[in-house]
């Protein structure tokens, strides 16, 4: 419940962001400038937030985050200017940085205080499952209702796909409350900022537990590997998020039909992706491969689902083809995010469990930087489908990474063995 209510604000927005910019004069290029000053300071913010989250605690830590992700969807509504929109990227990333690792170490934290040795795949693939269902059921709703409020103009100061934006915010608003009244946690012995609920004890104790946590990521060569698996998903996915809705109002004839068909194929793509995510379990029982081998086949499939958006986008199938490509690549792909969660998890302790969950979606942003920077570019320049031959390659190094990483916890052994390492 808490993830989806989590997501679902941002579901409700995410099929109008890029439609916003462009309501408001805001050329690709500085979309993607924006794009990559959310990318890099949530880079910045990553590691320390983590460390913030095993030191002060995974709730009050994601009541934090959730005072940033009310603002972010309210400056987007109201902004009109590039800088404008620069705060509200600013919010969006302190809410991204300080949100991306309390839940699921809270939850990872809790199933093994109950049960030491149980498995987390059924567990994480659910979680990531409502996740992903959190963003599609709201937004074919933020998709529809640009549509439906057809009186305010496009160059007011609240637009047509301002409106999702606003419903983004108020739904943050209950998703604050519901973390403030259903999120506890135990305390932990071994983090006395946390125990003791001190603040200041456990801001001082952040650079420590950061150094203490990229130690753990970079010794560990299964965690290393899919650290570095998750830079090339953000690069994936900040391309097609970005160039998806752009060229689905080109091959529609304008924004307004753009936004209701993008929002009906990202409720689609998410929800199938939420069935892939909670098929995890079953395919590492049908198939003959290990769990990471299932993940590096999925990858690669979606990888040849993004090439169809390519293809389409060169001129045969049309939109049809692209659509098809664009739900197949989210659907497919949905099983690698938990697979390759539980690997890491089985090999850290709960001492650096925030932090380590950081630290992959530090990687995951740093290719989200990379790709606003290098793929809005290079579509701008050579045209859309340069921008899908990137993202396809992207996944295609995903996968690679989840080979080598499998062949690494095939030599460490045991898969659920917990590596320790000192904390100094």
């Amino acid at each position: 419940m808490l993830i989806g209510l989590r997501w679902a604000s941002t579901g409700l927005i995410l099929p109008v962001s890029m439609l916003i910019y462009a309501t408001r004069g805001i050329d690709l290029p500085t979309v993607g400038l924006l794009v990559a000053l959310y990318s890099g300071l949530v880079v910045l913010l990553e590691l320390p937030t983590g460390g913030l989250a095993d030191q002060l605690g995974r709730r009050r830590t994601m009541l934090l985050a959730s005072v940033f992700l009310v603002l972010a969807p309210l400056c987007m509504a109201f902004a009109q200017v590039w800088w404008q929109f620069a705060i509200a990227a600013i919010a969006s990333a302190l809410g991204r940085a300080l949100g991306s690792g309390p839940v699921e170490a809270w939850y990872v934290d809790t199933v093994r205080a109950i049960e030491p040795d149980v498995s987390l795949r059924g567990g994480l693939s659910r979680g990531w499952a409502v996740e992903a269902f959190g963003l599609g059921a709201t937004a074919t709703i933020g998709g529809a209702v640009p549509g439906l409020a057809g009186g305010l103009a496009n160059d007011g100061l609240i637009t047509p796909f301002s409106v999702p934006a606003l419903g983004a915010a108020a739904l943050a608003v209950v998703s604050l409350i519901a973390h403030a009244a259903l999120m506890t946690e135990v305390p932990d012995p071994a983090s006395p900022a946390r125990s003791r609920g001190s603040a200041r004890a456990a801001v001082r104790a952040v650079p420590a537990q950061v150094v203490h946590g990229v130690r753990v990521a970079w010794r560990e060569p299964v965690v290393r590997l899919i650290v570095a698996h998750g830079a090339a998903i953000g690069l994936f996915l900040n391309s097609i998020e970005m160039l998806a809705p752009l060229q689905f109002a080109e091959m529609l004839g304008g924004p307004e039909r753009a936004a209701f068909a993008y929002g009906l194929l990202i409720t689609g793509a998410f929800l199938g992706t939420a069935a892939g995510s909670a098929a995890a379990p079953a395919l590492c029982r049908l198939l003959p491969l290990s769990p990471l081998g299932v993940a590096a086949l999925v990858t690669v499939i979606g990888g040849a689902a993004v090439g169809l958006i390519g293809l389409a986008s060169a001129g045969p199938g049309g939109f049809a083809l692209a659509a098809a490509g664009y739900l197949g690549a989210y659907t497919v792909t949905g099983p690698a995010g938990p697979l390759a969660a539980e690997a890491v998890h089985n090999r850290v302790t709960e001492r650096e469990r925030a932090t380590l969950v950081s630290v992959e979606s530090l990687a995951l942003q740093l290719g989200g930087f990379l790709g606003a920077v290098s793929v809005t570019r290079l579509a701008a320049w050579a045209g859309f489908v340069s921008g899908w031959i990137a993202a396809t390659l992207a996944l295609v190094i995903a996968a690679l990474l989840i080979v080598a990483a499998r062949r690494a916890e095939r030599r460490a052994g045991e898969t659920g063995k917990v590596l320790t390492y000192e904390f100094t």
